[in-house]
């Protein structure tokens, strides 16, 4: 019999079929895999398919011989383990950075590699009416940044909001923004670009999901100081909410039974000087509106108290919202 053009699939749809109808307890005869190789047009003799397995051994992908008549075959060692899978399923459908569509697109490719258990990735972590992106770009975006920060040069983008007609709008006047990009962190379910900011210059955080039309500039990056010597770890630690600010030491002073919420924050390297109130500790942070708001958000509990200007700026924030609500 001819061999059509089809045979040159063979081992690449053998092991595509042991991955989607096999998992660690149940997997397939060879009469099995025969017969689900003829739906893609291909034919093959029982002495074949153990060929193949040796070759997919020497791939890299060991197939199991589970006990039974007829003996059944499974892949020894996967890609994913089920966790795993289940893992990466749950932070996709709950990530409101991507879209509805595309965490449902991405799900559906992961169950390749779940096996006979992939209705298993249809979790309910995803809430329906959670708020989700509706710029399906973010993902290419992403892209884009990364090959700017590899090849050290500047990118442009408009960046929009909302407003109160809830329509987007672009910000800066309708101007594209011209950034040597930095850094990408993800910080409260969102992505956001650390970059120089070349019209203001200085340093700025861009939420990537309101980046529109992202182009890669024939431009050289920034060189500053300020640009080369950023460490994105220690900056997303400062940033409260990703909004930037003066950078100032700043000490405080919190109760006992709020340290855990202080680890969570910054960090286990602070040191932590027993106070009567509970305990002092001091961290650079970049001074913002949601700084203030977390400090406020502990209802006394955590309290600052130097320098001066920072205790002074909450008191006339608190001053103000008193007056708001009196």
């Amino acid at each position: 019999m001819a061999k059509s053009e089809n045979q040159k699939q063979k081992l690449f749809r053998i092991l595509e079929i042991m991955m989607r109808k096999t998992d660690e307890d149940s997997g397939l005869t060879v009469n099995e895999i025969i017969a689900e190789l003829l739906q893609y047009g291909i034919t093959a003799e029982r002495k074949s398919i153990y060929s193949d397995f040796a070759t997919l051994e020497e791939l890299g992908f060991p197939i199991l011989r589970l006990f039974g008549n007829p003996p059944e075959y499974t892949l020894a060692e996967r890609i994913f383990e089920m966790p795993e899978l289940k893992l990466l399923a749950d932070a996709i459908q709950s990530s409101k950075f991507i879209t509805e569509e595309k965490s449902y697109e991405i799900i559906e490719k992961l169950k390749i590699f779940a096996g006979k258990r992939s209705g298993e990735l249809t979790r309910q972590v995803f809430v329906k009416d959670r708020l989700k992106t509706e710029n399906a770009t973010s993902l290419y975006t992403i892209d884009r940044i990364h090959t700017a920060i590899k090849e050290n040069v500047r990118i442009a983008f408009g960046y929009v909001r909302y407003n109160v007609d809830k329509k987007r709008e672009l910000r800066h006047g309708g101007k594209l923004y011209e950034v040597s990009p930095k850094a990408l962190i993800w910080s409260n379910d969102n992505y956001y670009l650390i970059g120089f900011d070349e019209e203001v210059g200085m340093l700025k955080n861009f939420r990537v999901d309101k980046m529109y039309k992202t182009k890669i500039l024939p431009k050289e990056a920034s060189i500053t100081a300020d640009f080369t010597r950023l460490d994105p770890s220690a900056y997303g630690k400062k940033a409260f909410s990703m909004f930037g600010g003066e950078e100032m030491l700043v000490t405080f002073e919190a109760r006992e039974d709020l340290a855990d919420a202080v680890i969570d924050r910054f960090g286990r390297h602070a040191a932590f000087i027993k106070t009567e109130f509970g305990f002092r500790f001091s961290e650079r942070v970049l001074l913002s509106p949601r700084f203030y708001a977390w400090v406020m958000g502990f209802s006394g509990g955590i309290r600052i108290i130097e320098p001066k200007s920072v205790r002074d700026e909450m008191s006339e924030m608190l001053k103000k919202l008193l007056k708001d609500y009196s």
